[in-house]
């Protein structure tokens, strides 16, 4: 449960500077700026607080979904809740991301070639479990883009293998 907890905490934590971010995106301040004043605060700490596309992992999600579920099950609905709304953060920053790309190249992707550069759930790793990339190539993949997709630490075959498993390509591996 220790480390469970942790995680979950730390997924949180990432959570709420993606939440910040998009406050910052939509008033025009900077989220990185804003980290920096947050992180000078000695209660808080400047660790995890670089905004981004979202934690991936095998563990944050699976910890903090064991957390949920642990909370229903004792009866802690708004516990449950909460901890529910963590996840649904990192799934909306994954989206609003994607939704960004959109945007910047007018509101269409469909036959665009988009370069990813990385696709592991972090730097340094070719572990791809839960990584928010799969999610964001998912969603500009729906929208017709034509992806290519480098991380020198993946393996070809581990991209091509996350991005047809049927949740991603809807049934159509072959795109």
């Amino acid at each position: 449960m220790d480390s469970q907890a942790a995680n979950a905490f730390l997924a949180q934590r990432i959570s709420s500077i993606n939440s910040i971010s998009a406050l910052c995106e939509a008033t025009g301040a900077d989220v990185e700026e804003v980290a920096k004043a947050i992180g000078m605060d000695q209660r808080i700490g400047s660790k995890f607080l670089k905004a981004s596309i979202g934690f991936g992992g095998s563990c944050f999600q699976k910890d903090v979904l064991n957390l949920v579920y642990l909370c229903e099950a004792l009866n802690l609905p708004e516990v449950a809740s909460y901890w529910q709304q963590v996840i649904d953060m990192n799934e909306y920053q994954r989206r609003r991301f994607a939704c960004r790309i959109i945007d910047c190249l007018f509101n269409t992707v469909t036959g665009k070639k988009i370069a990813l550069l990385g696709f592991s759930f972090k730097k340094d790793t070719g572990d791809t479990r839960e990584s928010s990339s799969i999610y964001i190539s998912k969603y500009l993949m729906d929208e017709g883009a034509k992806l290519f997709i480098y991380d020198p630490k993946v393996l070809k075959e581990q991209i091509i293998h996350d991005l047809s498993q049927p949740s991603i390509s809807e049934d159509n591996p072959e795109r």
